[in-house]
């Protein structure tokens, strides 16, 4: 039981050393993960139609 509690005390301490983000720092870092989340998305759309599209060509 004390290796569990030593445990958790020690990761109540490590908790205490994180540099947790600013609540500006967090809601901008958010806005960059969608924005490039919904870029790379279009892009493998894209590039998922093209392929689809010449596919289709080559079997018809």
């Amino acid at each position: 039981m004390s290796k569990i509690v030593g445990f958790f005390e020690s990761v109540g301490s490590e908790f205490k050393k994180v540099s947790w983000p600013t609540q500006q720092e967090l809601i901008d870092n958010t806005i960059i993960v969608v924005v490039f989340t919904i870029i790379v998305s279009v892009f493998i759309f894209g590039v998922d139609q093209f392929y689809s599209t010449v596919l289709e060509a080559i079997y018809r």
